[in-house]
């Protein structure tokens, strides 16, 4: 007979009462025994007795096991678990090498790591001119890179932070440096003459460098900033947000501006495992890659800290395990309590106006995912705004305000607040898609909303900016301007009827223009109404609108809603949000199946069919026309022949530590960088990174090829792989230096060199290897260059953007260039003179950050659609190819009922 239980006693602590909750739970259940719930939860009986038996906290993975065990929720287990464990977690000892939601200071100098590279831009800057300006969003770590890593670099150094009163706070930092005066005494000293700290300093401390913290929070003190700026050294680090005012002060002279780029994967690397490895300690892999995976690239340091802070309080011996990261929560709880605190402490009109804040932040897709906002300007209170940078739930740019992490959108209160507003949410998606539709246009009145869509944009009350309140307004002006127009040419002609049949008559073509105009108006519409929903037939009314009117924006309609409905869905195993990686010649095209493993799939011209998959969790980094190159759960990289999408085979794994940079289209050669920054988790020493070039005529055992440059930050390969362009940023000069070069057995300059006086992120080749396209970062400027043999390239377009994200670039046939940022698709043709490119198209909603691929044999381009579904859109560029394709199927005209429903008694339009 089995030994009963041991009673619990009194449950007078909360982990008495947890575990009593435990059994209680048990015996709702059945009361199976522990031999039976350690078979449904894969842990033994033991540890599930002790879970419930209240001498210690069991872990977040038992308790869920022993919870799922019993068939109950494991939601509000979760939430009780992770309270408890606050209380039982132990406290943050003086030593810990995170500093958490705080900032580091002077004494965190060595745990600080990650912006080795910054503080050495700064520390030079300062040695060159007077004033250096640094630029960073919240939560970029300004204060931490002041505190913890230039006051430590240079020989002599002093914080300032400004505060309600910013000279006597600059008396109060200064007035030790100098013998013969008080905080109080410097203070009046500076209101009266605030040149007199230069002179004090040159005359005491010629060597100070002055380092103000948040230096925004002073631009209105003019004394303040007349006197800091005055001084022969100083570091000024100003909010993103505040960049244009600072420059309207125009206090900055020949400053010299730096900005405060998110961390890359290998700076956060070095930021998470470097601090511990310190003091002996180690961060398992796994949180490694969970953090980086969470927080490359974005604005979310202190995030990082605080998770890396909770996790320590949580860790096995001198392990951060993953185990401790996930009781903690991870970054996701430290942002939905960070959230919760911030709320309530708002009163009820802070309360309103918050959550209105949050709201704009947001934006619904098409198929109801909801998803943070690109960074916007926001007419609200300054100082909420402030209260939300400083909690890290808002991020403040330079373009405006966005949510600080994906994170938020699973805060239940937000969560609710989505569900509540789904409909409004959708509806300023299509607005704000619409108005940045009408500024591609160049703002044509026949971009601007209309009938039903107009008067539901009147609904949406506060959700409205300025701008788009503006928009609306134009929009109802224009409404009312037409209807008024239609009435008062009606009226007028049927008062002259009886006498002026003539004047009638040559006003006929007028009044047909009008309806005409009208009734492509309202085709237009139910055509962007379809696609919005994705529902069929959305290029059938596209047709009518542009047969009725065919004006530039019918067109682009037209193109769009036939792309839309064309589309080539990966149906069947793909996971929500799948990668999706086209071959070259776009007929063939990788995509990440649900459980991580990348898919090859043939591409036809409307439909994809499924072909074989990779081995077990390889996703794939590269795809040319014979050539894959996998990376699996390890980071190694592997090559792979790939004949077609149901002939995949493997061939060998690629050197340790290897990272591809570029595989040539024709799968001949391929180029990467070997490094200790291959390794996930590991600190990365930039000496140990080199560039390795690989011949694959054996794909079996790859040729190694000499590297004319050890280390570039960019490379790129030709399409036939017998050219490769390397990027080399010197930035003591600024520059990048671009080359070219014959690659073999040996190597020989290719072309004259191209100096860009910025960093250059990316650089691709033409198919032909007539044309260069150069990104700028971070503006991501696009350059194209005409290639002149053996002379230097030649300018020819600058494809210039407000979109502060990558852009992906393809080149196709006719001299076309397509860009993909973010979600924006643009096509431009480019001249071999000085004539300035002509934009073909300009789609906004579709692209998702994916390369665009050109289609030779149907002369269109596969772009990846804006949903979070793995779909590819067949964007055609000839209307009369597509007017073409829908007659010849018989798909272009509407039945009688659906003309009938939509237009009326309106005599019907004949589009074939």
């Amino acid at each position: 007979m089995p030994r009963g239980e041991r009673p619990l006693g009194p449950e007078d602590t909360a982990l008495l009462r947890f575990a009593g909750d435990l059994r209680r739970l048990r015996d709702q259940a059945g009361k199976p025994s522990y031999r039976e719930l350690a078979r449904r939860a894969n842990y033994s009986p033991t540890a599930l007795s002790d879970a419930a038996g209240g001498r210690k906290l069991p872990s977040l993975a038992l308790t869920l096991a022993f919870v799922r065990a019993c068939e109950a929720d494991p939601a509000p287990w979760t939430k009780r678990w992770r309270e408890l464990a606050a209380e039982y977690a132990q406290p943050l000892h003086p030593n810990s090498p995170y500093p958490g939601i705080e900032p580091f200071t002077e004494h965190d100098a060595k745990h600080y790591f990650g912006r080795e590279f910054l503080v050495e831009q700064i520390v030079e800057s300062v040695r060159a001119r007077p004033m250096t300006v640094v630029f960073g969003a919240s939560g970029s770590g300004r204060t931490s890179l002041l505190r913890a890593g230039v006051l430590p670099a240079l020989d002599d150094a002093v914080v300032v932070t400004p505060g309600e009163n910013p000279v006597e706070d600059l008396a109060a930092a200064l007035a030790g440096l100098f013998e013969d005066t008080t905080a109080d005494a410097l203070a009046e000293e500076l209101r009266q003459s605030p040149d007199h700290l230069r002179l004090r300093l040159r005359q005491h401390r010629p060597g100070l460098v002055l380092l103000v913290d948040d230096a925004e929070k002073a631009f209105g003190a003019d004394d303040f900033t007349a006197a800091v700026t005055r001084c022969p050294r100083v570091v000024l680090a100003v909010r993103a947000d505040h960049r244009q005012r600072w420059h309207e002060l125009g206090a900055g002279g020949d400053a010299a501006e730096i900005t405060v780029e998110p961390m890359s994967a290998d700076q956060l690397r070095r930021a998470i495992t470097e601090p511990a490895a310190r003091i002996g300690a180690t961060v398992e892999t796994a949180v490694v890659a969970r953090l980086v995976a969470d927080a490359a690239n974005r604005h979310s340091l202190p995030l990082v800290q605080q998770a890396l802070a909770e996790t320590w309080r949580r860790k096995r011996g001198m392990t951060l395990s993953l185990a401790g990261f996930e009781e903690s929560g991870g970054v996701e709880h430290a942002v939905a309590r960070a959230a919760e605190t911030f709320f309530a402490g708002l009163g009820e009109q802070d309360r309103a106006a918050a959550r209105q804040v949050f709201l704009r932040l947001v934006s619904v897709r098409r198929n109801g995912i909801a998803q943070r906002r690109a960074p916007r300007p926001l007419d609200v209170d300054a100082d909420l705004l402030d209260r939300l940078a400083k909690a890290r739930l808002v991020t403040l740019t330079e373009d405006g305000a966005e949510l600080t992490h994906d994170a938020s959108l699973g805060w239940p209160r937000l969560a609710a607040w989505i569900d509540e507003e789904r409909e409004n949410l959708r509806t300023h998606q299509q607005l704000v898609t619409a108005m940045e539709l009408w500024e591609a246009s160049d703002r044509d009145p026949l971009a601007l909303y209309r009938g039903v869509r107009l008067r539901k944009a009147k609904e949406l009350g506060e959700f409205l900016t300025v701008q788009e309140r503006r928009f609306v307004d134009i929009s109802t002006r224009r409404e009312t301007r037409r209807s008024t127009a239609l009435i008062a040419v009606m009226a007028v002609l049927i008062a002259l009827v009886p006498g002026t049949v003539v004047y009638a008559l040559s006003n006929e073509r007028k009044i047909t223009e009008l309806a005409g105009r009208e009734l492509g108006g309202k085709a237009i519409s139910a055509s962007e109404a379809l696609m919005e929903q994705r529902r069929p037939y959305a290029d059938k009314y596209a047709l009518v609108g542009y047969r009725v009117n065919p004006s530039p924006e019918a067109e682009k309609v037209l193109r769009l809603a036939n792309a839309v409905t064309r589309g080539i869905p990966f149906t069947g195993t793909p996971k929500d949000d799948a990668d999706v990686v086209v071959a070259p010649r776009g007929d063939m095209a990788a995509v990440t199946d649900a459980d991580g493993t990348d898919r090859m799939w043939s591409l036809d011209e409307d439909k994809a069919v499924p072909g074989k998959r990779f081995a077990d969790r390889h996703r794939v980094v590269e795809l040319a026309e014979r050539r894959a190159v996998t990376k699996d759960h390890s980071g190694q990289e592997h090559l792979w022949a790939v004949s077609d999408a149901g002939d995949i085979t493997y061939l060998s794994a690629l050197p340790d530590r290897f990272r591809t940079l570029d595989l040539s289209p024709d799968g001949s050669r391929i180029v990467g960088k070997v490094g200790d920054a291959a390794d996930v988790g590991l600190p990365t020493p930039d000496e140990t990174e080199h560039a390795e070039l690989y011949d694959l005529s054996d794909p079996r055992f790859p040729r190694r090829l000499p590297v004319p440059v050890r280390n570039p930050e960019t490379v790129a390969l030709s399409h036939d792989g017998r050219e490769l362009a390397t990027g080399t940023w010197d930035p003591d000069a600024g520059t990048t230096k671009i080359e070219f070069w014959h690659i073999g057995g040996t190597y020989e300059p290719a072309s004259p060199a191209l100096s860009q006086n910025v960093y250059i992120r990316s650089i691709t080749y033409s198919g032909d290897g007539r044309w260069l396209a150069v990104e700028h970062s971070p503006e991501s400027i696009v350059e194209v260059w005409q290639r002149v043999p053996s002379g230097t390239p030649v300018l020819r377009a600058r494809l210039e953007t407000t979109l502060r994200s990558g852009a992906r670039v393809t080149f196709a046939s006719e001299d076309r260039v397509a860009v993909v940022r973010d979600n924006v698709f643009e096509v431009q043709r480019l001249y071999a003179s000085d004539r300035s490119p002509d934009r073909l198209v300009y789609v906004v909603g579709h692209g998702n950050s994916t390369r665009a691929v050109h289609r030779a044999q149907h002369d269109d381009f596969l772009v990846r659609s804006g949903g979070r579904d793995p779909e590819l859109l067949p964007y055609e560029l000839d209307a009369g190819a597509i007017i073409k394709r829908m007659c010849e199927k018989d798909g272009a005209r509407l039945t009688d009922s659906e003309w009938v429903k939509s237009f009326g008694e309106v005599e019907r339009v004949e589009v074939c």
